[in-house]
């Protein structure tokens, strides 16, 4: 009996001493591990030398990792943001920033994270060849139903199930341009109604890009729109009572009303700003309208 204690003392302590053991090497493998994993800020600074260095496959698979740790986390998800636009521009790979951009809606849609997502996800959708997808999503998010069938009767041009070109459309195109009936041979009418074709469809594909909001277009939108305005300007309050062919006449209206507009804002040209940049004299001055 006495023997048997002995023996289980033994078992016992040599049990406890293996496991002792165990714990002591997982925790040295731990703590190997830990001190030769990088941080999720090593990581990031690491992708960007990687894409500085013209590295992009590398830098995504980085951020990839970085990801993993941290999937809902602020960074995780700033970070998918960028692995989204390095498979956009760098990779050409859409489908997996697709998947990225869509995480990214899902968990965090009203952060700033999630700002531009929309239009990204659309550019995905159209470099994919998704086109009714990306149209969908326009229509969704304007309001409108792209279930619901808007065929009219009177329509020639049609996509999927709306209405494209209607014939009231193509009747006011064919008088802009200012054909008579006798003008009018099916040739000439499908001609047009050609041409309206190609621009719609241009058009579409300039909008699932998303060009509204480019910053090119937007100044060459401002500058076309002053022109206009100023043209109807002139037509209504400055030239109403003067035929076209009138020029001495519109030309003395037009300085007259550049100088009375001169005035009313008070209108001065800074001549430091001038002088610094050209060489100009250095007095303010008004305009002189009778130079235009």
């Amino acid at each position: 009996m006495h023997n048997l204690r002995t023996l289980n003392r033994k078992l016992d302590a040599m049990l406890i001493m293996v496991i002792a053991v165990l714990i002591l090497g997982i925790a040295l493998s731990y703590n190997y591990y830990k001190s030769r994993r990088t941080t999720f800020s090593e990581n990031s600074e690491y992708a960007a030398d990687l894409l500085a260095y013209s590295l992009p496959s590398e830098a995504a698979r980085v951020l990839e990792e970085n990801i993993r740790r941290q999937p809902l986390s602020e960074k995780g998800l700033k970070m998918r943001k960028a692995l989204a636009e390095i498979c956009m521009n760098e990779l050409n790979d859409f489908d997996k920033a697709l998947g990225q951009l869509l995480y990214i809606k899902r968990f965090a849609l009203d952060s700033a994270i999630a700002s531009g997502t929309e239009e990204k996800i659309n550019y995905c959708l159209t470099r994919l060849g998704r086109v009714y997808d990306a149209e969908r999503r326009n229509m969704l998010n304007e309001g409108i139903n792209p279930i619901v069938n808007t065929v009219a009767s009177d329509t020639v041009v049609q996509l999927g199930n709306k209405q494209a070109i209607g014939l009231n459309e193509l009747k006011l195109r064919l008088s802009q341009i200012g054909l008579n009936e006798k003008d009018l041979t099916k040739e000439n009418v499908t001609n047009i109604l050609n041409q309206m074709t190609h621009e719609m469809l241009l058009a579409r594909a300039a909008n699932r890009e998303n060009l509204k909001k480019d910053p090119e277009v937007i100044s060459m939108l401002k500058k076309l729109e002053n022109n206009v305005l100023m043209t109807v300007y002139l037509q209504k309050f400055v030239f109403k009572d003067v035929k076209t062919d009138d020029k001495e006449k519109r030309m003395q209206l037009l300085a007259d009303e550049i100088t009375k507009l001169s005035a009313k804002e008070e209108l001065k040209i800074n001549s430091d700003v001038l002088n610094k940049a050209f060489g100009f004299a250095t007095d303010s001055a008004k305009i002189d309208s009778s130079k235009n």
